[in-house]
């Protein structure tokens, strides 16, 4: 459905509409609305605000939510007036910068690292790719961080909060690669994920954000948080709470859009959730790759995407325990579960050749 007539047809068969990632058309999907009685949860203005990442920067300040310092870039710059901004950017933030699309961006894409002047000519490359797509642009500085944590959180339509122990995520190539936790398990200070709660709290109803959510921060070096993003949506990072909390977010998420009461997020001691990316040798489409087998301690979750790329999230493993001591026995079933995967996928694609 493309256009709004199409829509429009569509929506005034519906009560509730949610979505499944935030890179929606909501002009589009206003203007369709149109008289019906269609709700959309979030509402069409949450969503407005979390597709770009400047109206985020500038929320989170008035809110007196800390993030990353950044310097926002003119759209449709020349090359050199790009060069001279990327300059005054090495001026501001010393240290580097990471360079980011304020629309459209994820999984690492639509990021640039700015480490030292040399990448000047090959930044001002990555500035004209945004220009052409028509998307705005930002420095923001290099955050020396210790490590990057994240909350879901759930924000019901009668006003009712909750959410989910604080985890610590660890990434590749800008893709989360795995999640575990409770963070506070871990060495991470309680007083964090009771800030972590409160600005996630805060945010969502600001924002009137509806639904479970995630927010990604950096806890840095000196002991604070800074937000990092801002996901309208089941997430990620939430993914444990299928095998490891008394209510996944999945099913508060549906509760919180309905107006029913949220369920319990109370989680296992320790819990740790590995996602199947696409090998990083893997360089050919393959479709209905071999499965891992999973062991007792090891729940699998495939998504049943029918093709594998280069860190492409196909499904996950979760695991959980009752201590963080014998978290690390499952921590070591769940990543040979991954090991033998991504080894059959590699050999399924010798074979095909």
């Amino acid at each position: 459905m493309k256009n709004s007539k199409d829509l429009r047809g569509f929506f005034a068969e519906l009560d509730l509409v949610i979505f499944e990632n935030e890179f929606i058309p909501c002009d589009l999907l206003q203007q369709a609305a149109g008289e019906t009685s269609v709700h959309f949860s979030p509402p069409l203005s949450a969503m407005r605000f979390v597709q770009d990442k400047l109206n985020q920067k500038k929320t989170l300040a008035r809110l007196r939510i800390p993030s990353a310092s950044y310097i926002p870039k003119a759209q449709h710059d020349s090359e050199q007036a790009s060069e001279n901004w990327l300059r005054e950017v090495f001026q501001a933030f010393p240290r580097g910068a990471v360079l980011k699309w304020a629309q459209l961006g994820y999984d690492g894409k639509g990021t640039f690292f700015l480490n030292s002047p040399k990448d000047i000519p090959q930044a001002a490359l990555f500035c004209t790719e945004a220009d052409l797509k028509g998307v705005l642009l930002y420095a923001e500085e290099r955050v020396a961080f210790k490590r990057e944590l994240a909350i879901v959180g759930c924000l019901s339509l009668n006003g009712e909060f909750a959410s989910y122990p604080l985890t610590i995520s660890q990434q590749r190539n800008g893709i989360c690669e795995r999640v575990h936790g409770p963070a506070v398990s871990f060495g991470v200070p309680r007083r964090l994920e009771t800030l972590a709660r409160k600005h996630a709290e805060k945010l969502a109803r600001e924002l009137h954000l509806t639904g479970t959510f995630a927010l990604e921060f950096f806890e840095t070096r000196d002991g604070n948080l800074l937000v990092n993003e801002i996901a309208p949506r089941v997430h990620n990072t939430g993914h444990f709470t299928l095998d490891a909390s008394d209510t996944d977010q999945f099913e508060n998420h549906l509760r919180a859009v309905l107006g029913l009461p949220l369920g319990s997020t109370r989680s296992e001691p320790a819990f740790a959730m590995l996602n199947l990316l696409g090998p990083e040798e893997l360089m050919a489409k393959m479709l209905n790759p071999p499965l891992p087998v999973p062991g007792a301690q090891v729940h699998l979750h495939w998504y049943g995407k029918k093709e594998i790329t280069r860190g492409r999230k196909m499904g996950h493993l979760n695991g959980s325990a009752s201590s963080k001591a014998r978290l690390k026995s499952v921590l070591l079933e769940l990543e040979a579960s991954v090991g033998d995967w991504c080894d059959s996928v590699l050999k399924r694609k010798g074979a095909g050749k």
